[in-house]
């Protein structure tokens, strides 16, 4: 049977796990939470490349038909 001290040293123990275990979930939670709004910031970054591009594309055929028909003038 331990004694009161071994008791006091056991659940002053428990209670520091306590602690670490609850601080170990707030900084899960915090990076869950960074980790979402990365997600979200990348697929937004991508939709942006995406349009950035089609509208490259767009451009450069309007372009092109315009010498086109440039030149078919000339």
């Amino acid at each position: 049977m331990p004694t009161e001290r071994e008791w006091g040293t056991m659940s002053r123990e428990v209670q520091e796990i306590r602690h670490d275990l609850r601080n170990h979930r707030m900084i899960l939670d915090s990076t869950s939470e960074d980790l979402i709004r990365l997600r979200e910031d990348f697929q937004k970054m991508k939709t942006r490349i995406a349009t950035g591009v089609a509208m490259v594309v767009v451009v450069a055929g309007i372009i092109g038909w315009a010498a086109e028909l440039f030149w078919q003038s000339i």
